[in-house]
């Protein structure tokens, strides 16, 4: 999925399409994981120049005060340790199959997971997409 397909975004979406603007780069896929206690979100951006990593929150502790994206690019040189990994069974009784997929980095630390379910797996592609443009680019 890219920046514009978020939904979940809200304002930090054109801020993020700004910011990648500004790199000059071309986004590949992105990624956003929201904490449902408090709406702050971590934004990875897979571009063509690196890994942009993002936090959405509130400057303060008060979730009314003013919001603010802050970043860090790491060039894809210096990414390691991503790896993808899954877990998937069938039930026995109603063979209704379940899979868990996990993306996982040591250097900048990710650790993203989706569920893949018969009726859903929009969670489940948006990871699997954002991994390859990591797998493919990262050093390893």
């Amino acid at each position: 999925m890219k920046i514009g397909e978020w939904d979940a975004l809200g304002k930090a979406r054109a801020l993020l399409q700004r910011q990648v603007g500004d790199l000059g780069a071309t986004e590949l896929a992105t990624h956003v994981t929201v904490n449902p206690e408090n709406g702050r979100m971590r934004v990875l951006v897979a571009t063509d120049v690196g890994l942009a990593d993002y936090s959405w929150a509130p400057a303060g502790s008060a979730l009314d005060s003013d919001w603010y994206l802050r970043g860090t690019v790491y060039r894809w040189r210096s990414v390691r340790g991503i790896r993808l990994q899954t877990d998937a069974q069938i039930g026995e009784d109603t063979s209704q199959m379940r899979s868990v997929w996990r993306m996982v980095g040591e250097d900048p630390k990710i650790e993203l997971a989706a569920e893949a379910s018969a009726t859903d797996r929009e969670a489940v592609d948006a990871l699997l997409a954002f991994a390859h443009a990591c797998m493919e680019r990262a050093a390893g």
